[in-house]
């Protein structure tokens, strides 16, 4: 989404995401970024929390799938919220470029 994203907010590329596969560590190492989540470990219940901006803010459940969901609408939520918005022209030249 990176690509995508840099086209359409202006500072995005500063953006900090955490994306840990650990628990025990995944929570603290999360809080450093401004955005991340901490995945269960083997055998672990599929519980992931949050962080947004060094705090906790949910803790997000369900199967696989659903986390991933889950957790690209609260990235594509907090880049939409924190970064403004690049001219149109920016995104329209992208596109034309890709096409």
């Amino acid at each position: 989404m990176m690509p995508t994203w840099k086209t359409q907010y202006e500072g995005v590329e500063t953006m900090t995401l955490a994306v840990m596969g650990c628990i025990v560590n995944g929570p603290g190492e999360s809080k450093a970024a401004n955005i991340g989540i901490s995945l269960p470990g083997t055998g672990e219940a599929p519980r992931c929390p949050v962080y947004i901006d060094g705090k906790k803010d949910v803790t997000l459940e369900g199967t696989y799938d659903e986390l991933a969901a889950a957790f690209q609408k609260l990235l594509d939520s907090y880049v939409s919220t924190k970064y403004p918005a690049k001219p149109l022209k920016s995104f329209v030249k992208y596109f034309l470029l890709a096409s």
